[in-house]
């Protein structure tokens, strides 16, 4: 039996699988500074065509801790990769993930022809507007080759920012080829909200763009969205500040048939639920997959059951397969009398509707002689004070 000394244990006596395995778990900028050129076996995994298709030059760790801070891979290693290694791999990269202190020398550094995947990471607002507007290399990739656009902006102290409109303007009318859209979303401890009200009626909107992730400030920017313009949407996925009675009219009847995925969160209670969001959710005809998280106040009226979702807009959408939806409601009778139903007459009411796995608790609060109704759906759930777990049901049609 031979015994192996721990001294003639090397890792270039790893195989291949395992050392690209191992490479993959660690920063791609610290494999490239610091394996690149040390030995050919290392030059030809580091440098392999699978490995640096997918290139991200951040530490998303840093950027997340540390909002304020230059840039969160360190000077020395940037200027190595953009100097030596950059020119050599720089037509293997189809996914790029860069950040506003290094871009301008990344992309200097070359072509980029197989290029489609950009993401724009930790960037001041002001900052970015001016690099769409003034910087050809970046405006070209956007122009002719970007197909899927991440965008990220350092949190701000302002409510709305004009400057944030703008950019996803000069985006939307810049990228001919936009597919997929993730504006201000990618991080759920910053997340800033885009004024779309800002923009003109008459502001030019991707006719490509069928994937859109968006923040806005209030459901007025979420009609704006859904006005017509982008008329290849079939995802969208949004969060929405705000929900209030807009002064002007946006609404519109038109029908949304190209829409199959639908996902909008409300976090912020509102009493426009029965003459905002229904109306919308109705023109959603063809829609396939639909999350809803709501928080909602009602006055003199009842509480929302499945019968009611049903009646109002699921009875629309003949091609709805999955139904997720949490929905805290808060119901104030001053002259209504509204019976508590009980947790097994609640799920009924989503059972005859064809939900099948769903969970309930209600209750009083007596003291604000008002009724807490919490839904929480994974193929419909439903409550007064409703909780309904896990997120997963499936509702199949």
């Amino acid at each position: 039996m031979i015994k192996l000394n721990n001294d003639d244990v090397n890792i270039l006596d790893l195989p291949d699988e395992i050392l690209l395995m191992i490479f993959k778990k660690l920063n791609s900028t610290d494999v490239l500074y610091s394996l690149v050129d040390i030995n050919k076996q290392f030059d030809r995994l580091a440098l392999d065509s699978l490995y640096v298709r997918d290139l991200d030059m951040t530490d998303l760790m840093i950027i997340n801790s540390l909002y304020d801070q230059t840039s969160s891979i360190n000077t020395k290693i940037l200027s190595k990769i953009y100097e030596k290694i950059l020119p050599r791999i720089h037509h293997q990269i189809h996914k790029l993930t860069i950040e506003q202190y290094s871009m301008k020398n990344i992309l200097l550094a070359g072509i980029y022809p197989k290029l489609y995947y950009l993401s724009l990471i930790n960037f001041e607002e002001e900052i970015l507007y001016q690099y769409l507007t003034d910087d050809l290399i970046l405006r070209n990739l956007l122009m002719k080759q970007i197909t899927h656009l991440n965008i990220d902006t350092k949190k701000r102290t302002e409510y709305c920012s004009r400057t944030l409109s703008k950019i996803f303007e000069l985006i939307l009318s810049l990228c001919k080829n936009l597919i997929s859209l993730n504006f201000c979303d990618m991080f759920p401890i910053r997340t800033n909200q885009t004024p779309i009200f800002y923009l003109s009626s008459k502001s030019h909107m991707s006719s490509t763009l069928i994937k859109l992730k968006i923040n806005v400030t209030s459901l007025v920017d979420c009609l704006y969205l859904l006005d017509g313009r982008l008329d290849s949407l079939t995802i969208l996925i949004i969060n929405v500040g705000q929900i209030f009675d807009p002064i002007i009219d946006i609404s519109s009847r038109k029908k949304l048939p190209k829409l199959k995925y639908f996902s909008f969160t409300a976090s912020n209670f509102t009493c426009y639920y029965d003459i905002l969001i229904v109306p919308l959710l109705c023109r959603m005809i063809n829609l396939e997959e639909l999350k809803l998280y709501l928080s909602l106040q009602r006055f003199n009226s009842s509480y929302i059951d499945g019968i009611q979702l049903y009646d109002q807009f699921l009875g629309y959408m003949t091609q709805l397969k999955r139904f997720i939806f949490w929905i805290n409601t808060k119901v104030f009778n001053d002259t209504v009398n509204v019976e508590l139903q009980s947790n097994k007459d609640i799920q009924r009411s989503f059972i005859r509707r064809g939900y099948e796995q769903v969970a309930s608790f209600s209750s009083f609060d007596f003291n604000q002689d008002s009724i807490d109704n919490e839904t929480f759906v994974s193929l419909g759930c439903r409550a007064i004070r409703i909780y309904v777990f896990p997120f997963f049901s499936i509702l199949s049609i």
